[in-house]
């Protein structure tokens, strides 16, 4: 009997302290996924209206978001294409309320709209836009304002779990040069560095945040030192790892990965091809990276299939709306049109043709590099967008050779109507040339490619057409190939001739006849005739109908007098 309790006894003790080692390994691992947790942060960037590759992407980003992550956005989301442009961003800002985009950091191609523009899509998007050193700036003074806090906020808190997350977007300050300067005088960008490192101190003490990341619109080396967006991976972190724990970054379109000194620093391309992903890990209180990587958009799996056809639903309803205009052919081409010279070429060509048709005796027309390829073959309206979506306008204007030559050292391209050659002096010439180029400021806020054309008398004129508020660059070309209506020989731009050869504009040339006259689509279409603009053509023609009127009147004078001489006789 004392043998039977002795065993039984020694079971139920054997039993409770199995039982307390159960609850002690459950209240362990309680304790463990108390004090250890995972985030994930997702970030695409410089998608540049490429609409064929939301709906995919958002797809994959609205699974990961149901799954607990954050989504981020670096910049230069919108301008592109013409499915974007056509309404100002807002397609695309609608695909990313779909996929649960937490945040939209400015990139320099936003403010190509003009700052209203981009006022009203922040404020109805429902998305915060950022943009931490966007600061108010005083033309007329020189000197910084205020934070621009009715443009963009600094950051935004977000919280995964009991953790939370810090998101600083910036941009680039040099930035302010990649600008139109006329759509920015109100505003500048500062010095990025100080400004992360302020604001990181501040959500990790005084928000509480575990987790700090920067959305810049820059590449990693000029976020550390200011040397200007760069393909190599940054020689300096400037002590950016204590205070901040991963850096997404954009602007310089490449692909990049880097860990530097525990610090990762991830750009996605461009264009939709990769999604960059941060993966973080809270030890005790300590911020750990468990991975990071870039990945391809032709990896990405396991997405919220509802999501994508919504997107798709957004996208093809807004099609449907410019359908015609972005299907229409424009023109044949003979040969394929590279984007860095060959296209602006064609597309200097088709403003020189337009001011001289327009009345003005130019020298040059001017303009910067195009953004994509012309394949060979029939262009459409739609082709034509991608390859110059900018909004520039052009203005005739009156520059110094010397300034003319400078610039075209840069590898701006040109086409050349005037026989003489452009001296290296302070001597003027007439030139049409896209807003970007003529306005362009450096960061100090001074004209800096044409400077002469602001101090010589003479006030840039835009070259018009009636009907339409900016006759822009893209526009002009557009109808310049409509005009021509044939296959249009390519060789005039990929090789070097006598009108597109700028080591030879201090020289005189001689031209063959112009292969392609404007030929206007609609002789009443356009706003200047023979150089007058309208309200001057209408004076002309009160003015004949005056001198008639008074002429008639002298006629009938003369005949009644005439009849009264009579009548005496």
């Amino acid at each position: 009997m004392n043998k039977t309790k002795k065993l039984v006894s020694l079971l139920l003790v054997a039993l409770f302290m199995a039982s307390c080692v159960c609850v002690l390994g459950l209240d362990l691992d309680r304790f463990a996924l108390a004090e250890t947790q995972t985030v994930d942060v997702y970030a695409i960037n410089d998608f540049h209206g490429a609409v064929d590759k939301m709906p995919r992407v958002a797809g994959y980003l609205a699974a990961r978001k149901a799954e607990g992550a954050i989504i981020l956005n670096s910049g230069d989301m919108f301008q592109g294409s013409m499915e974007s442009n056509s309404n100002y961003g807002k397609l695309l800002t609608d695909c990313m309320k779909e996929a649960g985009v937490d945040e939209m950091t400015y990139g320099n191609h936003e403010f190509d709209w003009g700052l209203d523009n981009l006022r009203n899509l922040a404020e109805n998007s429902g998305i915060p836009f950022l943009g931490a050193n966007i600061y108010n700036w005083n033309p007329d003074t020189r000197s910084w304002g205020g934070f621009a806090d009715d443009l963009a906020d600094k950051y935004i808190i977000k919280e995964v779990g009991n953790i939370k997350v810090g998101v600083i977007g910036v941009i680039g300050d040099d930035q302010i040069t990649s600008i139109c300067s006329q759509l920015v005088q109100t505003i500048g960008f500062k010095d990025p560095l100080p400004i992360i490192k302020e604001l990181a101190t501040e959500l990790r003490n005084e928000q509480g945040c575990d987790i700090v990341v920067v959305s810049a619109h820059d590449g990693p080396q000029d976020i550390v030192d200011g040397s200007g967006g760069t393909y190599d991976e940054p020689t300096t972190t400037a002590d950016l790892e204590n205070y901040v724990d991963a850096v997404f970054c954009a602007h310089t379109h490449s692909q990049q990965n880097y860990l530097i000194n525990g610090l990762p620093f991830l750009q996605g391309k461009s264009y939709g091809n990769y999604v960059s992903h941060v993966k973080f890990c809270i030890d005790n209180g300590n911020v750990r990276i468990l991975s990071h990587e870039n990945i391809s958009y032709y990896s990405l799996t396991n997405v919220d299939q509802s999501v994508q056809d919504k997107v798709q639903t957004l996208i093809d309803n807004s099609n449907a709306r410019i359908a015609e205009e972005r299907n229409e052919v424009l023109a044949n081409l003979s040969g394929g049109l590279t984007s860095k010279e060959e296209i602006p070429r064609l597309v200097s060509h088709a403003i020189a043709n337009y001011a001289q048709y327009s009345g003005y005796d130019i020298d040059v027309a001017i303009v910067n590099e195009a953004r994509n390829p012309l394949p060979a073959g029939d262009i459409t309206y739609s082709t034509l967008y991608e390859a110059i979506p900018f909004d520039n306008e052009v203005y005739i204007a009156r520059i110094s050779g010397k300034d003319i030559i400078n610039e075209m050292r840069y590898g701006q391209s040109m086409w050349r109507t005037s026989e003489r050659a452009i001296k290296n002096t302070n001597d003027y010439y007439t030139v049409a040339v896209i807003d970007y180029l003529l306005f362009h400021q450096n960061s100090k806020r001074n004209y800096n490619y044409f400077p002469s054309a602001f101090n010589n008398g003479f006030e840039p004129i835009p070259l018009t057409k009636n009907g339409v508020d900016v006759y822009n660059y893209r526009l002009i070309t557009r109808d310049f190939l409509r005009s021509i209506n044939v296959t249009v020989d390519t060789t005039l731009y990929t090789n070097f001739s006598a009108r597109t050869d700028a080591s030879r504009l201090e020289s005189s040339v001689l031209f063959d006849d112009d292969p392609y006259k404007w030929i206007p689509v609609n002789n009443g279409d356009n706003g200047h005739i023979n150089g007058l603009p309208d309200y001057a053509i209408a004076l002309i023609v009160v003015g004949a109908v005056l001198i008639v009127a008074a002429i008639v009147v002298i006629i009938v004078v003369l005949c009644k007098r005439k009849k009264r001489v009579g009548s005496n006789i």
